[in-house]
């Protein structure tokens, strides 16, 4: 037994072991519960009011929700993201993020405001009449790294997600006996955040030597500071995009992370999509086919897009590059990439 505790009264002793024991514990919560992602292109923010906690940014393709001090209570050493698809109108693949914003206690976070990009994927092709197959959850997200973070109550932290869709002419909803709301909703998100190992929180903040956005130039560099010094982790998620002719989206590479003018680990982004055909019911079964030969992919529709996490040694001042072993960006193609160091 705790020596400290034993000098302690039997009931105020119970007390701050049930305390401890409540705060140690992990376990799940449901940020964001069928929430609508409209057009890219709109320009009004549509007749929609979101969940009470919840807001809605870019027209009702961004939201985002202060995790309260219940919710990150059950954040432990692992966490998980679960996210759900439920096909609506927009049966294309579209890209998704999941992103953190970080503000001081009492801050209200700005449209401004840098976001720390922790999950990417890419929507199968689908609409809502499709029974069974209308409904998909992904692979689980690893935010292990980002899950120290989320604890620290120094800060606020708001959990985004942020996409849109784009329902179109000819889409699954034309035609068809639906109200005008409906047709205007692509699809809808759920996600679940499930923690099982309890864990201790961070005093590091985040830096992004490379935010979230689409590079058309290798390799992708930035520089960034940091408030605390030592060790870290470097997490890395990036996707080549652009359908032109020897476009992005159709090739892998071996990419390699250097920080502080050290390279601190390579990885390749080659997608293998056969496995996640049965989750397309729409859209072009090509994809899915020869991807180890004749038709490269470094994403698929219905998959995550992988985060790579490696450990790093951070200084108040730090620099990142990420090089691909084929650094051609083609006319309208792009990678979007983002680069997050977080201290320990």
């Amino acid at each position: 037994m705790n020596t400290s505790l034993a000098r302690l009264p039997v009931a105020l002793a119970a007390l701050l072991l049930a305390s401890a024991a409540a705060q140690a514990a992990p376990g799940t919560f449901t940020p964001f519960s069928d929430i609508p992602m409209f057009g890219l292109y709109a320009t009004d923010a549509p007749p929609y009011t979101p969940p009470a906690g919840v807001l809605m940014k870019n027209n009702g393709t961004r939201y985002i929700t202060k995790l309260t001090s219940a919710q990150r209570a059950l954040i432990g050493s692992d966490l998980k993201a679960r996210i759900t698809y439920h096909a609506q109108c927009d049966n294309y693949d579209r890209l998704g993020a999941m992103f953190l914003i970080v503000k001081r206690p009492g801050e209200d976070p700005l449209d401004t405001d840098p976001i720390v990009e922790v999950a990417r994927w890419v929507t199968p092709f689908s609409d809502f009449w499709q029974g069974a197959k209308a409904t998909y959850t992904f692979p689980e997200a690893d935010l292990a790294p980002f899950s120290g973070l989320m604890r620290n109550r120094n800060v606020d932290v708001w959990l985004g997600i942020d996409g849109g869709s784009n329902p179109y002419t000819g889409d699954p909803c034309t035609n068809k006996d639906v109200t005008p709301e409906f047709r205007v909703v692509g699809f809808r998100y759920t996600v679940d955040l499930v923690s099982t190992q309890p864990g201790k929180a961070s005093k590091g903040l985040p830096s992004m030597p490379v935010p979230m956005s689409d590079y058309t130039s290798v390799p992708v560099a930035g520089s960034a500071t940091s408030k605390r010094t030592g060790g870290g982790t470097a997490v890395v998620i990036v996707s080549g995009h652009g359908s032109a002719s020897g476009g992005d989206e159709y090739k892998h590479t071996v990419d390699t992370l250097t920080v502080n003018g050290a390279a601190v680990g390579s990885f390749s982004t080659q997608a293998m999509c056969a496995a996640y055909r049965k989750y397309s019911p729409d859209g072009n079964p090509f994809i899915f086919l020869n991807n180890g030969g004749s038709n490269p992919r470094n994403w698929c529709p219905g998959a995550l897009i992988p985060a790579h996490s490696f450990r790093v040694t951070l200084g108040a001042e730090n620099t990142v590059s990420l090089d691909m072993d084929d650094p051609r960006v083609p006319d309208g193609s792009y990678y979007r990439t983002s680069i997050t160091l977080l201290p320990d």
